[in-house]
């Protein structure tokens, strides 16, 4: 793997190389919503929406809702070498909330997201040192975990919402490579490695609303914070790698391993402020342990601990806006990564910023678009720079969209 690092290589498909390491790309934006305000909203708790951060934001759903969206990534990556675009689409998540009690804030949830993302695809060229032969190397890279997640909230006060999440994550990644030489006298060699991931973790969450009457403070009465602790877990893992040193199959050699891949334990806080019941501010910080897991027993270097900072702003219409121009809903946000990413001992951060529209379809019904650009990396000791374009369109109803009203 550090030929690609270490001599020229072309980046000709899929997403970014970084993704090869670890579980690949961590996605944590949540849906369209949040997503436009850089995937703030652990505080975040309202009627019109299915919060996937935080289940104690799922307690104040009155309607049975549901969300589904797609996402469109363009990358830019560049290396000492040159650089190349690509780009990808697919399926950002699906979520279904319909509630239980409302007095109680009990509100049940079904989900259905992708957790992580493994695309990319390098070509690296170089000569053989011993046989004076030009060696041709390809490196590529697909799947990902997926996470289906059955959540449940509650509101032992007015003030107060918990909620708690079941977690099946599961999923797998291929990893492929091959090698020729324009020598005959060299034998081209193919390993595809495949790794079939499962296992549970459970999300812990809960939103205060009442530090304003707490303080006896007015201003801070549309005030909010949360807290969400996702435990760690150890996925079963199991490996087929094969190997083969010409193009005839006859010559495969496969080999199958089973061991574990730990996930840390993920810690959330959150703040939310309402004002004049139309200007919502949020601020996020997540926090995650990647620096002592280990892959079938062993640390991988690669990866670091991740700090995840982010803000979020959304502008609501007034509440006797009637035409669709004021009706729209208006979003913005950025935020700064420390991934979990570390190459050659150097951590590679990521800073986006972000903006949206909640264009109204429906009664209590949204289309939801949101557009991220962010850089990743740098060019400096051999490594990669990627600027990141991504979108995402998405719709969040309720079964009031469904309801036929009679004509007066």
């Amino acid at each position: 793997m550090t030929l690609i690092i270490a001599f020229p290589s072309i980046i000709f498909a899929g997403g970014s190389s970084f993704s090869r390491y670890g579980f690949g790309d961590i996605l944590r934006d949540g849906d369209s919503r949040t997503y436009a305000m850089s995937g703030t909203g652990i505080a975040f708790i309202d009627d019109g929406f299915i919060n996937i951060l935080n289940p104690a934001g799922l307690a104040r759903i009155s309607y049975t809702r549901f969300s589904a969206g797609f996402e469109y990534n363009n990358f830019l990556s560049k290396d000492e070498t040159g650089s190349s675009f690509y780009s990808t689409g697919g399926f950002q998540g699906l979520a279904f909330a319909f509630p239980v009690s409302r007095e109680n804030g009990i509100v049940m949830s079904a989900e259905f997201t992708p957790y992580s993302k493994v695309s990319y695809g390098i070509t690296s060229s170089l000569i053989d040192p011993l046989t004076q032969s030009l060696e041709n190397t390809t490196f590529y890279g697909s799947g990902g975990i997926s996470n289906i997640g059955l959540g449940l909230s509650a509101s032992p006060l007015t003030t107060l919402h918990i909620g708690a999440r079941l977690n099946y994550m599961y999923g797998s990644t291929r990893q492929y490579q091959t090698t020729s030489f324009d020598s005959t006298y060299l034998t081209s060699t193919t390993f595809d490695r495949t790794t079939y991931y499962s296992g549970f973790t459970f999300t812990l969450g809960t939103i205060y609303e009442g530090i304003g009457d707490l303080l006896n403070v007015q201003a801070l009465r549309s005030f909010t914070v949360g807290f969400t602790l996702t435990t760690g877990t150890s996925l079963d893992a199991d490996i087929q790698r094969t190997y083969s040193a010409s193009s005839y199959s006859s010559n495969d050699s496969t080999v199958t391993e089973k061991g574990t891949a730990e996930i840390p334990a993920s810690l959330g806080f959150g703040l939310s402020y309402l004002y004049q019941s139309r200007y919502r501010f949020l601020g996020d910080v997540v926090t995650e342990n990647w620096g002592s897991t280990k892959f079938f027993g062993l640390h991988p270097t690669e990866l670091r601990n991740s700090l995840r900072t982010s803000l979020g702003f959304e502008a609501l219409p007034a509440k006797d806006a009637v035409t669709f121009w004021k009706r729209i809903v208006y979003r913005a946000g950025l935020a700064y990564n420390s991934t979990y990413y570390q190459i050659n001992g150097i951590g590679i951060d990521e800073f986006l910023v972000s903006g949206g529209l909640g264009l109204p379809v429906g009664p209590e019904s949204q289309l939801n678009i949101g557009l991220q650009v962010g850089v990743r990396g740098s060019t400096d000791n051999h490594l990669q720079k990627d600027t990141i374009i991504r979108l995402s369109v998405a719709v969040s109803a309720s079964e009031i969209w469904f309801l036929k009203f009679d004509e007066e």
